[in-house]
């Protein structure tokens, strides 16, 4: 977040929320986008996938490549049946991005919310599982102890 000159108030312009597969993702949109609607600020929804797991080796074959391909669709599917209603419901434009994780999840929500200039996080702390919920709370917790910007960390 930026400060004025006279360390005055902080100006977001800028909201990235990451979405998952739970059920948990409907909070943590709300959250968000009651955020953005308070601070006059632009959301972006990301859902990060990895379309490389399972590939032996690294080798890329025709497969792999459907594999690849379907990944995507499922998560732009995910990210219009999850953010569209809500946005609709509230009359406001949510962007949305389907990000490929390069080195972890954590890294691709960090690296795209900097590159991207984000100036705070809106991040769930559940996943669908236990075991999900296990991985997704290293996934927070990354995120908000590595992350340039401030994060809302949502329960």
């Amino acid at each position: 977040m930026e400060k004025n000159v006279d360390g005055g108030l902080a100006t977001v312009k800028k909201i990235l929320t990451p979405i998952d597969r739970s059920g948990y993702k409907e909070k943590i949109l709300a959250f968000a986008i009651s955020l953005g609607k308070a601070w006059g600020a632009e959301i972006t929804a990301i859902h990060v996938i990895d379309p490389g797991r399972g590939v032996p080796g690294g080798r890329v074959k025709e497969k792999e490549l459907e594999r690849e391909e379907e990944a995507k669709r499922e998560a732009e599917i995910l990210l219009v049946q999850s953010v569209d209603p809500l946005a609709h419901k509230e009359g406001i434009n949510i962007k949305k991005d389907v990000v490929e994780e390069s080195d972890s999840v954590a890294k691709s929500i960090i690296g795209y919310a900097k590159k991207n200039n984000m100036d705070v996080i809106v991040i769930g702390t559940k996943g669908m599982t236990a075991v999900e919920d296990f991985f997704l709370g290293s996934v927070a917790n990354n995120v908000i102890h590595h992350a340039h910007c401030s994060v809302f960390a949502i329960r």
